[in-house]
């Protein structure tokens, strides 16, 4: 019996765990648990809806998502793009704080996030990238280069944890390019703020991410056709057929409409970008998109019909917000009520261009030093001018022959005068009269401030890069960048650098 009662304690005290199991089970049975994040068929329609600029009900949907789980990152992300693109379109500085702050707690809900996902460190770096654009276009320049920079780090490390995840590629992609087209001048600042980058590399990022499906894969497409058509004039139609075939399939999505009318546009497709504007999608459910009306005000210009131009601008200023293209809406203002004779309406917008808006973008810049400058305008130079940005290449013809140059000719306008012949003949793709009128702009437009020689040696750039001369395309486009104080020299030095590195 004794036995048996001693057997029965030792039993007992054999099955006593030690201590450091039990604490073992203590911590596993309270470990908090974490959902995978993932990019659902409701995250997936609420991304379509904010991309299509249907905000409100992107805004909806995504915040019902949230509410069943709080922690998916893929949600929070998402949830950042109603705020963020309500800021790129309308720019209202009274939203401005406000959109601001739900942003940077976006930001801060993902990086307390403990879970090892590819979502999370993309989520942040894309946020982070979408405050720095936001707080570029309100102006606060160094808190957006400091927010661009600790994107660019996040995308890095994301892309050594995740070398595979396709989202990453495509935001890396288009940093890496842009930063490996800034001049070699500027790149120590660079390498000193951590960021490198080249453009064979971006671009390679960049065709990963369009290369097989993912969520993002339609950002990816467009911001990758965008770059190729601003590395490659020659490339624009093939940019085109890109949105053309995006829009189409999704003919309720504002942002590629506004897109398509853009390219179009660039190409000198007026007919084209007006048609997709007139038809795009409507209705209290989109976004309120005031350049709309802006664009529009200047291809009408471009036609020739003043009136329809005014009367767009006019609804464009009373909708608009923000501080860019004030200036140029009321410069295109302006030249229509000049071309109508109406004077006086013309000098008062023209005065608007000196009081009100700020002069940032490239538009603004050169409509406020037209008006600083005040030089007197010719009309058949005016209308070449308007006939050949909208793609009216023999009507700017006839005008510009309506003009007689000689020694007498004020510099300035010879300058621009076969500055205008050289871009109509590039356009009716009579290349050796090109060549021939811009080699004529430079020569004669040398210490004008004016842009026509740089963009002159910008074209003769292109024209050499799609013959396959390297050599001569770089002495041009090295040309272009020489130029000093003119109104669209970060454009213009811009397209040349991002030529250059190609090259």
């Amino acid at each position: 019996m004794r036995s048996v009662v001693r057997f029965s304690k030792n039993i007992k005290r054999m099955a006593k765990p030690h201590p450091f199991f039990l604490l073992l089970c203590i911590c596993l049975f309270n470990l908090p648990t974490f959902a995978l994040s993932s990019f659902n068929s409701n995250i997936a329609r609420a991304y379509s809806e904010s991309i299509k600029l249907k905000t409100a009900t992107g805004r909806t949907l995504i915040q019902k998502e949230l509410q069943s789980d709080s922690r998916n990152a893929v949600a929070i992300l998402v949830a950042n793009y109603p705020d963020f693109l309500t800021l790129c379109v309308q720019q209202n500085p009274h939203d401005y704080n406000e959109l601001l702050k739900a942003q940077e707690k976006r930001l801060q809900q993902l990086s307390d996030l403990k879970e090892a996902s590819p979502w999370v460190g993309y989520g942040i770096a894309e946020i982070r990238a979408q405050l720095a654009i936001s707080k570029l276009i309100f102006g606060h320049r160094l808190a957006a280069a400091w927010d661009f920079r600790l994107a660019y780090l996040q995308y890095e490390a994301n892309a050594k944890l995740y070398p595979g995840f396709l989202p990453n590629k495509k935001s890396l992609g288009l940093m890496q390019a842009l930063i490996g087209s800034v001049p070699d001048s500027y790149k120590w600042f660079l390498n000193i703020m951590g960021m490198q980058g080249s453009l064979a590399t971006g671009l390679a990022n960049l065709r990963s991410a369009t290369s097989k499906e993912n969520p993002f894969y339609k950002e990816a497409l467009v911001l990758h056709a965008l770059l190729q058509q601003q590395l490659d004039q020659q490339q624009g139609y093939t940019t085109l057929a890109v949105i053309q075939k995006l829009a189409k399939d999704e003919p309720d999505n504002l942002l590629y409409t506004f897109v398509t009318a853009y390219v179009n546009k660039k190409l000198k497709k007026s007919n084209e970008a007006l048609y997709s504007l007139q038809n795009r999608p409507t209705g209290s459910y989109y976004l309120a998109f005031p350049y709309l009306y802006h664009m529009a005000a200047e291809l009408y210009l471009c036609r020739g019909n003043t009136e329809r131009s005014v009367q767009e601008n006019k609804i464009f200023l009373s909708k608009h917000k923000g501080q860019h293209y004030l200036k140029s809406a009321h410069f295109k203002l302006y030249l229509a009520f000049w071309l109508d004779n109406n004077f006086k309406q013309a000098e008062f917008h023209l005065a608007q261009v000196k009081a009100l808006g700020k002069a940032v973008v490239e538009e603004d810049v050169y409509a406020e030093r037209f008006a600083d400058e005040n030089l007197p305008l010719n009309r058949h130079l005016l209308l070449a001018r308007l006939y050949s940005d909208g793609g009216y290449g023999r009507e700017a013809l006839k005008e510009l022959n309506r003009l007689e140059i000689t020694k007498a000719t004020p510099q300035a306008l010879q300058g621009e005068y076969f500055y205008r012949k050289a871009r109509i003949y590039h356009d009716l793709n009579e290349v050796m009269l090109a060549k021939r009128f811009y080699n004529q702009t430079i020569s004669t437009d040398l210490n004008s401030g004016l842009y026509f020689a740089p963009n002159a040696a910008l074209q003769l750039g292109y024209i050499y890069q799609s013959e396959n001369d390297p050599v001569k395309a770089k002495v041009y486009f090295r040309k272009a960048i020489s130029y000093k104080g003119h109104a669209y020299k970060n454009s213009i030095d811009q397209k040349a650098k991002l030529a250059l590195s190609a090259l």
